[in-house]
């Protein structure tokens, strides 16, 4: 899929905590050129086959930011893991909508919007695990 290679050439060298919104500004515009293909495949063929390319690369994008935030913190491959997951599936189902609504709402207006709303949460879901791991109750 042509996306698939425009999407992960877009990813190159964005998957710090400084360049993630730029990453995914590019993943939104890759899905954006490839419009046409997107909705019929959406619609008409196999909606899994994008949404395993979307969670891929929202995926890797999301697991070099955690990578990155845990850097040096006694953190397990699979609480890392988890929380990236976590990220991974909130990240998809704004594409989602903004997929079945036909793409027509502002990228940047929309990846600004995420990152409000992301803003240092990575970080305090890592502390959150770290605080777990060292036998701290955490308010839940």
């Amino acid at each position: 899929m042509v996306c698939v290679e425009d999407g992960t050439k877009a990813l190159q060298g964005k998957k710090t905590s400084e360049s993630w919104t730029e990453g995914l500004t590019q993943v939104f515009e890759a899905v954006l050129e490839n419009k046409p293909f997107i909705m019929n495949v959406y619609r008409n063929v196999d909606r899994e086959r994008i949404e395993n390319y979307l969670f891929k690369l929202t995926y890797d994008l999301i697991a070099g930011v955690v990578e990155e935030k845990s850097k040096g913190l006694d953190l397990s491959d699979e609480d890392k893991k988890f929380i990236a997951n976590f990220y991974k599936y909130g990240f998809v189902g704004i594409m989602f909508e903004w997929i079945q609504a036909g793409m027509k709402e502002d990228i940047e207006e929309l990846v600004n919007k995420m990152s409000l709303t992301l803003h240092n949460t990575v970080t305090t879901s890592i502390h959150n695990f770290q605080q777990e791991l060292a036998g701290e109750r955490v308010e839940k």
